[in-house]
């Protein structure tokens, strides 16, 4: 009796796998693809658009305290507004990130600008949304939401429990090759087409699973919100306010507080009582997956008053967690060896999604 609950168990689970892998495989294609271009996505970004980075010094910036007040002047409706990127040299414009205050669900709420930090003028602007002016962005918003704003996001997160469960149903299905692959036992096996597939796909397939479940559970995880339904409730127009303090003196303040703190973004409210947050990477914070934005200082958008420090290593755990699945999702700690480690892996839900669905019709059309 055991033994036919066993064989039942492995039937359903290959049924249940070949089914998975035909119906999301080109989504984990698509996904694989867009991630492993996003690797890359500040250096392309920079070479293609080389003349937002490359201006003529004149005269003396201007700073980016009045450019953010010009800017929500001419950008009303705004959740906040991100001073995004500093310039790197003094050839390079700022870069500022308006998260638009959403009248539709599909809306995508993010919006670039791009400044000169010298004139103060906007060398390029537009939405995530766009094909023009920056390929890039549309892509990023491409891979997180489908382009489709919060039922995008969700979309995504489900895919990512059904590539989990993918990788649970071949972990049924291929369990007792599991350990032969991971201990380099199992050779592959040319004796025909099948098999050589078949082999193929054990192998890369038990290899790449810890990796795979990794970047599906990790881009689930930052999607899970959408799961909510308060997530998806539409807020009314907003009348944005400017902030009392300026910004190049919270930004000049926090390098003083902490000797070697590098910041790196400022999250500027654009609605009363929420501070003004100046985040980035404090000298402490060794460890690679506290690496980038995730310490900061938080202070008073009125007085300047400091009201937090915030390092990443010590808070809680939840906020350390969420830290650990950014990074590990994105991968930015290791360098372009490890980037292109992220691209080769992660190209291969869509490789085995591929491979699996040849098998499974295969054997479908042997049976019947």
């Amino acid at each position: 009796m055991k033994i036919k609950r066993k064989n039942l168990l492995a039937k359903w689970a290959f049924k249940l796998h070949g089914w998975l892998g035909l119906l999301a495989g080109l989504f984990f294609l698509f996904y694989g693809i867009t991630g492993s271009l996003l690797m890359f996505r500040g250096d392309l970004d920079r070479y293609f658009n080389a003349e937002l980075h490359e201006l003529k010094p004149i005269g003396k910036a201007i700073g980016a305290d009045s450019i953010y007040r010009n800017l929500v002047r001419t950008h009303p409706n705004l959740k906040k507004i991100v001073l995004h990127d500093f310039p790197i040299n003094r050839y390079d414009s700022y870069e500022f990130m308006a998260y638009k205050n959403e009248q539709e669900l599909t809306e995508n709420y993010l919006y670039y600008i791009c400044v000169d930090p010298y004139s103060g003028k906007i060398l390029r602007e537009g939405s995530y949304s766009g094909l023009q002016p920056s390929f890039f962005r549309w892509l990023y918003s491409l891979h997180y939401s489908l382009q489709l704003g919060r039922p995008g996001k969700l979309f995504s997160g489900v895919i990512g429990l059904v590539m989990l469960l993918s990788l649970l149903t071949g972990l049924v299905v291929y369990r007792k090759h599991f350990w032969d692959a991971l201990r380099f036992r199992a050779g592959l096996n040319f004796k025909n087409s099948r098999t050589a597939v078949s082999s193929l796909h054990r192998i890369i397939g038990v290899w790449a699973m810890l990796f795979t479940a990794l970047l599906f559970f990790t881009g689930f995880w930052m999607d899970k919100e959408h799961f909510s339904p308060s997530s998806w409730k539409i807020n009314p127009p907003i009348k944005n306010i400017l902030v009392g303090v300026n910004i190049d003196s919270l930004v000049s303040r926090s390098k003083k507080l902490i000797k070697g703190f590098e910041p790196i973004a400022v999250n500027i409210p654009t609605t009363p009582g929420i501070p003004v947050q100046v985040r980035g990477h404090m000298p402490s914070s060794g460890n690679f997956l506290y690496r980038g934005k995730a310490s900061g200082f938080f202070f008073d958008q009125d007085s300047g008053k400091l009201l937090k420090t915030t390092i990443i290593e010590k808070e809680l755990f939840a906020a350390r967690f969420e830290a650990w699945v950014y990074q590990l999702h994105i991968g930015a700690f290791g360098g372009n060896l490890l980037r292109w480690f992220y691209v080769l892996l992660g190209l291969l839900p869509g490789f085995l999604s591929i491979t699996g669905g040849i098998l499974w019709l295969k054997r479908k059309k042997r049976s019947s």
